[in-house]
């Protein structure tokens, strides 16, 4: 299977190769066809699992052919993969993403302050003084 992904190259443009994950497609599961490419958990933003929305990281071997980074970007029930070539790639990617990522969390964190009246209840708490 020739499947195409998205990269993002060093000079911060995208573009298409092939997934290096393509070839370990016969695995068992997703996290299995990773570690058989090279890679290994590296980091998440944020760190909960009940965001909206989040990034997991995944750093490749230096050794191994293909960009450094695996990067999947996961909803409550979907994921999608894309790569960084290296470093800097993977932090001007992080440098455009996080704020989105950011954002869903704290409208997650909100939502679940006004579904227990918690804003409600400060706001009260301040005006009546």
């Amino acid at each position: 299977m020739d499947k195409q992904t998205w990269v993002m190259g060093t000079n911060g443009q995208w573009r298409q190769e092939q997934d290096p994950l393509a070839e370990h497609r016969h695995l068992e599961d997703w996290n299995a066809e990773a570690k058989a490419a090279g890679y290994v958990a590296w980091t998440s933003f944020p760190q909960q699992d009940i965001s909206p929305l989040r990034l997991e990281v995944y750093r490749g071997a230096d050794s191994e052919p293909g960009p450094l980074f695996l990067v999947n970007v996961v909803t409550l029930g979907y994921y999608e993969t894309v790569y960084a070539e290296s470093t800097p790639a993977l932090m001007e990617l992080l440098a455009r993403w996080t704020p989105v990522v950011q954002g869903a969390a704290i409208s997650q964190l909100a939502g679940d302050l006004e579904d227990r009246k918690v804003i409600t209840t400060a706001l009260e708490a301040l005006t009546a003084r």
